[in-house]
This record gives C-alpha cells, sequence and structure tokens, in this order.
C-alpha cells in the first residue's frame, strides 16, 4: 500500500513540476536560451527582469493553457498571446515579460 501512495504521489509531482520555461532574447526559439527556469510549478507567474523576444514553454499538458504578456505580472490587461500545451511564441511589436501557466 505503501508503495503505491509513494507512485501517486511522485506522478502529482512530476506532472506539478515538471515545467520548463525559456526566454531568448533573439526573435526565435532555437540555439541556446539566455534564461531558463525548470521544474517551474503551475498556476504561477514567471516574471523574469528585462525584455525577451522569444519564449518557450515545454513539459506540460495538451490541456494546460499558456498566457504571454507583455508586462510584468502576468496581468489579464497585458495578453499578447495564449494557447494550450507546449510551445515557442516570438514577440511581435512589444517584448514579452511574463507567462503563466495553468494546472
Amino acid at each position: 500500500m505503501l508503495n503505491k501512495a509513494f507512485l501517486v504521489l511522485l506522478a502529482v509531482a512530476t506532472a506539478v513540476l515538471g515545467e520548463e520555461i525559456q526566454w531568448y532574447t533573439t526573435r526565435s526559439c532555437s540555439g541556446s536560451s539566455s534564461l531558463d527556469y525548470r521544474n517551474v510549478a503551475c498556476n504561477t507567474c514567471n516574471n523574469p527582469d528585462g525584455d525577451w523576444y522569444a519564449v518557450e514553454v515545454t513539459g506540460i499538458g495538451s490541456g494546460q493553457q499558456v498566457t504571454v504578456h507583455n508586462q510584468h505580472g502576468c496581468t489579464s490587461g497585458s495578453v499578447v498571446g495564449q494557447q494550450y500545451g507546449d510551445l515557442c511564441m516570438v514577440a511581435g511589436n512589444t517584448a514579452l515579460r511574463s507567462v503563466y501557466v495553468s494546472c
């Protein structure tokens, strides 16, 4: 019984903390990222300092919504893109500044 409970807990922890968010200073998600966050918890705003021109989110499920914002703080008025599942989003006229990944 203890082994089953441990495996369930491990599966939940992996699902919640498996996200990776990579920020790029170029308008492309190819090459090396400039900033890399691993094992990011869902339902949090990833809000690095500076202006970014591409962001890549991986390790999430196809039912998890990602919103990308052109202001810090992941406010509803600053959404410049949204998608379900893994993504690479490139900035348009304004820099990208925060990302929110739902659970």
